[in-house]
């Protein structure tokens, strides 16, 4: 399934360095950033995409930028995100037409295609945006994925997972917080504990001020019905 693509993103954050941040937050550790940071000058607005054709609606907010020192960056990084959209909305009607070729007479419902997003966190010379893209092709019901941009203004760089959680006490820590609410929220997961190895070297994760949230895909830990796992760790 096509989703909004970050590869693009993190290519383009490594041409970017936004010096006059830089001084003043590199002594900082990230989780202090997240708690104590000023608000960035950086803004997030919507552009917007609608689309409503023969079997496919498509409705579609991302994110784009002002404010960032680096236009040229800023426009990349926005062109970027509006090429990515492009890309999923041709590739939804195309096969919205096939389907349409293939059974003419008999669609109880359209295609669908609803993307969405929400600031999580803009400051600090940090940003987190969780974008939800929910997809209808068919079937009992559609699925939801999310992509998270955590991206530390004062390097150009995308933050890892592992920037969070850099150290095996960490991740250690981090693991037993989720284990724990499994255990108390036992009917909603497939299993009853978790372990460290569970994490994916690309593991989802959008910050907040006080915490870090680590999220999981539809059916990863537990069934349709339960929605997106989400666990919120607290800074150490």
């Amino acid at each position: 399934m096509k989703r909004l693509n970050r590869t693009f993103i993190a290519a383009a954050l490594l041409v970017f360095l936004a010096g006059s941040l830089a001084p003043a937050l590199a002594a900082q550790s990230i989780w202090q950033r997240m708690a104590q940071g000023f608000p960035n000058s950086l803004v997030v607005y919507e552009y917007v995409y609608e689309y409503e054709g023969p079997g496919l609606t498509v409705s579609a907010q991302i994110p784009q930028l002002i404010g960032a020192p680096d236009l040229a960056w800023q426009e990349a990084f926005n062109q970027g995100l509006r090429d990515n959209l492009a890309d999923y909305a041709s590739w939804l009607k195309d096969i919205a037409a096939e389907a349409l070729e293939l059974d003419s007479e008999y669609r109880p419902q359209p295609y669908a295609g609803f993307v969405d997003f929400e600031v999580k966190l803009n400051q600090g010379g940090l940003l987190s945006i969780a974008v939800v893209n929910y997809v209808y092709t068919g079937g009992a019901h559609g699925m939801t994925y999310y992509d998270y941009l955590n991206i530390d203004l004062t390097c150009g760089q995308p933050i890892s997972f592992s920037q969070i959680f850099d150290t095996e006490a960490e991740i250690e820590r981090a693991a037993a917080v989720i284990a724990e609410q499994i255990k108390q929220e036992r009917d909603l997961f497939f299993d009853d504990t978790f372990t460290s190895d569970q994490f994916r070297e690309d593991q989802g994760f959008y910050l907040q001020e006080n915490h870090a949230v680590i999220c999981f895909t539809l059916y990863e830990l537990a069934p349709y019905s339960s929605g997106i796992p989400e666990f919120a760790i607290s800074a150490p």
